[in-house]
């Protein structure tokens, strides 16, 4: 775990929210192809079950590596969820399937896009856990109202599992999957949360 920021005073609760890191906070222009992975994962090798490889070896740690390094930029609404933060109407935290070797980067990255007093905390895969199961005993533990994940497979499991509300930023390839709280952005889910509460 790494603390990356005082909570914000405010005279009301503010809403907590939760929100996976890569394709969530951090743009990454390759969660396009998660969908046809999906697919072929779920259609042509028949594997239902929710489960993720966990690379052990040097090479494949360092091919994992790899994409990771494309979550340039903030996604759309982080900005945005900086502002509501500021105005103590938000407490927000960071959950990440991220695998141990890589969650050393989470806090440079916040640092560097000036996000490193936004969120309360960051939560990192650090024992290299299955993602899904690491995020469920995390929301299981923070008692979060909204959690913001943009794979799937994961929202599907979160949300038959967890009282917290799981919201889906969808992609080009995957914005057909059925599914009621799906979004294209942060800020849109944003928008769609403050609009219930007004």
């Amino acid at each position: 775990m790494h603390m990356t920021s005082k909570k914000q005073s405010s005279s009301h609760t503010p809403i907590r929210i939760g929100l996976d890191f890569d394709g969530v906070v951090a743009a990454n222009p390759l969660r396009v192809v998660r969908g046809p992975i999906t697919y072929i994962k779920r259609h042509i090798l028949k594997k239902k079950k929710t489960e993720f490889y966990i690379p052990t070896s040097p090479f494949m740690k360092f091919v994992f590596w790899l994409p990771h390094q494309c979550s340039f930029f903030p996604g759309r609404g982080i900005y945005r969820l900086k502002k509501l933060v500021e105005e103590g109407k938000v407490e927000v935290c960071i959950v990440s399937g991220r695998y141990g070797y890589l969650d050393a980067q989470i806090p440079v990255w916040l640092k560097w896009r000036g996000l490193d007093r936004t969120f309360t905390a960051v939560y990192a895969n650090e024992q290299n856990e299955q993602p899904h199961v690491f995020k469920e005993r995390m929301l299981q533990q923070l008692h979060l109202d909204y959690f913001i994940e943009d794979n799937f497979d994961i929202v599907s499991y979160l949300q038959k599992r967890t009282p917290t509300k799981i919201y889906w930023l969808y992609n080009i390839f995957d914005r057909g999957q059925p599914y009621q709280f799906k979004f294209a952005s942060v800020r849109d889910v944003l928008s769609h949360i403050f609009s219930k509460k007004m």
